[in-house]
């Protein structure tokens, strides 16, 4: 079976600004959380920059109710993680099958604390097992003109 990523995976960034230093928030934004409810599964991989030595990013991934609803936990060991300085250019994967959510929680972000000293990450979601295919990539992230593919 053919399984083309850009057609079967949905590509979400954390961040408008990826290059910019993390802060203490939510990623994406309230009003922005994803909606997972036509997935199966969800890898979040955060790829740490520098980390300040006056930090220790705390990232975990949590649900919702709605885009903007407060944000509730999923689990406190495989969904969290603290990070150190020494952490600088690792990445860190959390692995959601979404029937994990509490009942009627499908939206999902990141909330970031314990940075206030310009360290960095990347956060970016892959949703996958969609019960639509293709899967529509949003043009800013992903340009139609940015997907190739070469299949026999």
């Amino acid at each position: 079976m053919r399984h083309i990523f850009s057609k079967d995976v949905k590509l979400v960034a954390g961040q408008t600004s990826p290059e910019d230093a993390l802060a203490t928030a939510d990623y994406p934004a309230s009003g922005s959380y994803i909606d997972v409810a036509g997935y199966e599964w969800v890898n979040v991989v955060i790829h740490l920059g520098a980390i300040n030595s006056g930090d220790t990013p705390t990232f975990k991934l949590q649900q919702a109710t709605a885009t903007n609803g407060t944000l509730a936990t999923i689990d406190t060991v495989n969904c969290r993680k603290v990070a150190a300085h020494t952490d600088d250019d690792q990445a860190l994967m959390m692995f959601l099958e979404t029937s994990q959510l509490t009942a009627t929680y499908h939206y999902i972000s990141v909330d970031v604390s314990a940075v206030s000293n310009a360290s960095y990450g990347d956060i970016l979601f892959f949703l996958g097992g969609a019960r639509h295919k293709p899967v529509t990539q949003a043009t800013a992230l992903v340009p139609t003109d940015n997907q190739f593919i070469k299949a026999g």
